[in-house]
């Protein structure tokens, strides 16, 4: 037969209070009491943590470390991101300000100047349009004047050739008074 040997062999004697304590605290974890004991060994050896230490100054003093880290690690990403970007945001808004104000001062400007040339532009070419069909006017009236002109011309050709030695000389102070007439209706 095989000999069962308990691994639990040493002991320790604690007072009745405490053992009440680890009543509670083993019935809260679910653990018995070699179990919790065991754990809480554990716990101390891993974490290096004096149990007699209730206020926990490593823990502490790990907590205020890390924090130190992290501060420092948000300065220098302050140092190395923020301030250049404020920086480089600043001479944006500065070269934005004076390409606005060059805008305002010449391109408005000059937009101005060009609407008011056009409005003259626009009333030189009316006046030019209007001059154009006093002149187109005026020619077709010149050509129909000349179209008169020329029958009362052929008129008075015909009319005197139709005369001969023989016509008298009232008939064609008649027919020149007759063209004189004419061309004044003209």
């Amino acid at each position: 037969m095989i000999k069962q040997t308990d691994p639990n062999t040493k002991t320790i004697r604690f007072p009745e209070d405490a053992d009440r304590k680890l009543k509670k605290l083993c019935d809260k974890s679910g653990l018995t009491r070699i179990g919790f004991f065991v754990a809480m060994v554990d716990y101390f050896y891993k974490s290096k943590k004096d149990p007699r230490d209730l206020n926990d100054e490593l823990l502490k003093k790990e907590l205020v470390k890390r924090t130190d880290t992290i501060i420092g690690f948000i300065r220098t990403t302050e140092d190395d991101l923020l301030r250049p970007l404020i920086t480089d945001t600043g001479r944006i808004t500065a070269s934005q300000q004076q390409i606005i104000k060059f805008f305002n001062e010449h391109i408005i400007k000059h937009n101005k100047e060009q609407v008011t040339a056009y409005a003259s532009q626009e009333r030189i070419l009316k006046s030019m349009h209007v001059y154009m069909q006093r002149t187109e006017k005026a020619q077709m009236d010149k050509s129909a004047l000349k179209l008169k002109f020329s029958k009362i011309l052929e008129y008075y050709i015909k009319a005197r050739e139709a005369m001969g030695m023989m016509t008298k000389q009232a008939e064609k102070d008649a027919l020149n008074d007759n063209i004189r007439q004419q061309l004044q209706n003209l």
